[in-house]
This record gives structure tokens, sequence and C-alpha cells, in this order.
């Protein structure tokens, strides 16, 4: 399989598609992060707009050979994408009806594009993976038709419980996936730059709550939160990744970097709280321990998936537990967050010390 290359035009769309959706999330923020309903909230508005990351990403993956019409629909989707994110609001049925239509709109583009994309290039691509990636938004098309006539409250979990079902459709027809496989090397570096962006967005964050006459202790340790953060992700993506896989879905690294993203966010919002100097409950505590914690062994998991030995395994996965541990028996937000750097930048040494193990992922 020839190498792909992530193009100007994926970059920029990837840039507006973090900002505006990380930034919506930012700005609704709750007076307790680690509510149930809190909680919830925000992972169904990652899970909608990552499944529409994924399904447009796989799109390109597999069809993008810089044709105008492809640039045009890049730039319609994105256009839309900004009109999506504005139509969050804290209160959601206030935006239901727009968020839903624009968002049928999207699904509708992508589906259009499959068939369109498969009509026009010459690829190796078989008609039943078509079928597959343009099945799944046509069913989300009308799952969201149906959600706009049902009662306030029922209408969102129906909207939502479609969401899921398009999110994980394609991994009911695995086999057709497998025989069409990814550009793992494009896909995998879509992935990593989707998350360094965000790392951005953390960045930001920080500068955002920056007094430059009262420069606090704080904005420091923040700031190399934010970094130690970003040197594990990137070791990881360096040392363990086989991006030549010619054989691979793209599936197990899509989900746990779903779970990398939420993580992540979740960690940023708590630490853009404390900035701006609002106070935290103790459980918002716990679920910022626990986000580290899953977010280190996610990363550990999409390390196993593409290395065939991690000679310091047992010892990666006990500094992850003790960090946690210690964090949940602190419960101060300033000590769990130095507590976590020196976990992290102790698991950095780890990465940064092993061989590279690449193997060809299963998946």
């Amino acid at each position: 399989m020839k190498k792909k290359e992530v193009s100007m035009s994926e970059l920029f769309f990837d840039l507006v598609f973090v900002f505006t959706s990380i930034n919506q999330t930012v700005e609704g923020v709750s007076e307790n992060l680690a509510s149930i309903e809190s909680l919830g909230k925000n992972f169904m508005m990652f899970l909608i707009f990552f499944a529409i990351w994924v399904y447009r990403t796989l799109l390109v993956n597999r069809f993008f050979e810089q044709k105008w019409y492809q640039y045009l629909f890049v730039f319609i989707d994105m256009f839309l994408i900004l009109l999506l994110s504005k139509s969050i609001n804290e209160n959601f049925q206030v935006t239901f009806k727009p968020f839903v239509i624009i968002s049928a709109v999207i699904f509708l583009s992508i589906s259009i594009q499959y068939l369109m994309n498969y009509k026009l290039n010459q690829t190796t691509v078989t008609f039943k993976l078509v079928k597959v990636y343009v099945t799944g938004p046509v069913m989300m098309i009308f799952i969201s038709l149906v959600a706009l006539y049902l009662p306030k409250g029922v209408n969102f979990w129906i909207y939502f419980i479609g969401i899921v079902i398009m999110a994980v459709f394609p991994i009911l027809f695995l086999k057709v996936s497998k025989d069409n496989p990814v550009f793992f090397d494009h896909f995998s570096e879509r992935l990593s730059l989707f998350i360094i962006l965000l790392f951005g967005e953390g960045i930001v964050q920080i500068v955002n709550n920056i007094h430059i006459q009262h420069i606090e202790i704080l904005d420091l340790v923040y700031f190399i939160l934010v970094i130690s953060l970003f040197m594990i992700y990137t070791l990881h993506y360096k040392k363990s990744l086989n991006r030549q896989h010619k054989a691979a879905t793209g599936f197990a690294s899509a989900y746990l970097h779903l779970v990398l993203i939420f993580t992540l966010d979740f960690i940023f919002l708590v630490m853009n709280k404390v900035l701006a100097g609002h106070p935290l409950s103790e459980t918002e505590i716990y679920v910022y321990t626990i986000a580290f914690c899953v977010f280190l062994l996610a990363i550990f998991v999409d390390t196993m998936l593409h290395s065939s030995v991690i000679k310091h395994k047992i010892r990666y996965i006990g500094l992850i537990f003790v960090a946690t541990i210690i964090g949940l028996l602190i419960t101060n937000i300033y000590l769990v967050t130095i507590i976590e750097i020196i976990g992290i930048l102790a698991l950095c040494l780890i990465f940064y010390t092993e061989k590279n193990y690449a193997k060809k992922p299963s998946h």
C-alpha cells in the first residue's frame, strides 16, 4: 500500500474542528464538572463530534485525491461544523432543533461524498464498504427526523442512541473493513495531530487565565502538566506505532483516542476552572485523578496493540496506580497535580529508554 500524507486542507479542517467543538464545551462549564449529568452531557457531545470526525477522516483516508469537488466538500463540512458548534447550549433543548437539523445535513453530506467518490475515483475500495459508511449516516438522518417530533427529554435520548448506533455501526461489519484496510500511517497521523491540537487548546486556556501583573506558581505548574502529557503521548506515538501496517481497520486506535480526548478535555476543564479561581468539589478532584489514570492506561493499551514487547510494563502500570491512589488519598488539587506530573515524567523516562518493538497491530 502506498504512503498517504496528511494534506493542508485536512490540517485546516482539524484545527477548526478542535477549536470549535472543544471551545464550546469549555464555554459551557457547569458548576460541578464531575456530576453524572455533566459527565454524561459532555461525553454525548464528544461522541457526536467524534463520530462525524471519524466518518469524514476514513472517507478522506480512502478516497481523497485532491480533486476540486473534494476540497469543496471539506470547506462545506467545515462551515457546517462551525454552525453545529454554535448550536450547543447549556440547556440543550433550547437549541435542540437547529443542532439536529445541522447534524443531519452533515450526515447527508458524508453519505453523498462516499457515493460520489466511489463513482468518480478509481479505487480498490469495494461497494460493500461504501454501503456500510452510507447506511450509518442515513440511519442517523432518519433517527434525527424522528427525534425532532418527540417530546422534550425523550428526543435527546433517542438522538443520542442513534449516534451510538452510528458510531459503532462499521464495527458490525468488521470483515468488510478488513478487506478494505485504511492507510494506517495517514490515519494514525490524523489522530495524533488531533490530540496535539487539543494540547494547544490546553496551553491557550493557561494563557487566557494569566494576569501578567500577578503571575502565579500555579500557572507554571499547569504549563508543566500540559507539557508532560504532551511528552508521554508523543513518546508513545514515536516509539510504538507501526504506521506502515497494511491491514488495519483503525477502529481500536480511533476509539482509544476517543477515551484519550475525553479524559484529556476533562483534565483541561478542571485546570481552567482552578486557574479561573473557582472552587472544586471533592468529587471533581477524585474524577480529575481518575481521568489521569484512564488517560495513561489508554496510552498503555494503545501501545500494547502496536508493540510486541514492553519490557517495563509492570513498572509502568504500577506507577499509574501508585500516583492514582496517592491522588485519591490527598484530595488537594495542587498536590494531586504535582504528583501526577512526577508520575507522568517517570513514565516518560520508561518510554524514552524502551527499545522500539513495533509490531503489526491486530485491529
